[in-house]
């Protein structure tokens, strides 16, 4: 199996004299592997990111500080990021001690966008978004965290870049991708899926079109479609130099290069420290019996598929 990911060549973004190259935005459909190469690249220390206090309270980028609490526990922090076993960047709250979770660690952050106006399909030049007033944010939580790049990750950015890009003229992005079968079989087998509004449906949760009679696995594979779709979209008119593709088969395939390479693109540079706790990590490869999907999902998925050069 092959990914279209593996072979576009980027060039890294330049700090400016600040130091700042622009934030890093993470983009691709959900369960694709974004949560791992976001936690993966906040363990630099040349990261900033928007922690479960920024989060709770939007309006005190400040809050970006609490990185440096994390660093002083490394082995605390990677239990709490990624599990005792090191292989587990998604973690549900549910699943956690109260300690746990009032750990600092990187998380979506929409109110951080919201807050500004810069919602999904929010369009460059949208009178109702305070551009000045996000970058302002995202540069108080930057020099707060005394780093070099604000790293995000948020599912919704799939159906903002037009926006984020011209709001942040030196920002960069990296898209994870994965084959759509993987991710239809990984999307129904999560607890939060029953109840997830999708956007492309007129926000009609999962569990209503099912009780109407939609195949579940189905829906999940039109979700991928659709979320790819807005992302090919929305990175149509960009700069490639802007834009890094990762596959998620190479991610778990040689991890520390592909995330190595993604860092230095961001601007973050490399860091010795930074690429032995990657090592540290464990990155089980989760795409089994992909080719076992029963034929609608098949039907779904094909035409994206070998868009995306999935075979």
């Amino acid at each position: 199996m092959t990914s279209y990911a593996a072979a576009r060549p980027t060039r890294p973004a330049r700090p400016d004299a600040r130091g700042d190259a622009g934030p890093l935005f993470v983009l691709g459909a959900p369960r694709s592997g974004t949560s791992l190469v976001y936690r993966a690249l906040a363990l630099h220390p040349r990261a900033a990111w928007v922690s479960n206090y920024h989060r709770r309270l939007p309006a005190l980028p400040e809050l970006g500080a609490l990185g440096h609490v994390a660093r002083l526990a490394p082995e605390r922090r990677r239990a709490v990021w990624f599990g005792p076993g090191g292989d587990d960047a998604y973690r549900y709250a549910s699943r956690r001690s109260l300690a746990e979770r009032f750990f600092p660690q990187p998380v979506e952050g929409e109110p951080v966008f919201v807050r500004r106006g810069a919602v999904p399909g929010a369009a460059p030049g949208d009178p109702t978004v305070d551009v000045a007033g996000l970058v302002r944010d995202l540069e108080r939580l930057r020099r707060s965290a005394g780093a070099a790049v604000v790293v995000s990750k948020r599912i919704d950015h799939n159906r903002r870049v037009p926006l984020l890009a011209e709001a942040f003229p030196r920002a960069r992005f990296v898209v994870v991708t994965r084959d759509g079968r993987a991710v239809t079989r990984s999307l129904t087998g999560v607890d939060w899926w029953p109840d997830l509004e999708l956007w492309w449906d007129g926000r009609a949760r999962v569990l209503d079109r099912v009780a109407q009679g939609a195949d579940p696995a189905e829906l999940a594979a039109r979700h991928w479609l659709h979320e790819t779709e807005a992302l090919d979209a929305g990175l149509a008119g960009l700069d490639p130099g802007r834009v890094r593709h990762v596959g998620y088969e190479e991610l778990v395939r040689d991890p520390v290069a592909v995330l190595g390479a993604t860092a230095r693109f961001a601007g973050l540079g490399e860091d010795g420290a930074w690429a032995e706790e990657l090592r540290r990590l464990s990155y089980p490869d989760r795409n089994r019996s992909t080719r076992e999907v029963p034929v609608g999902v098949a039907r779904i998925l094909a035409p994206s598929l070998a868009r995306h050069g999935y075979r």
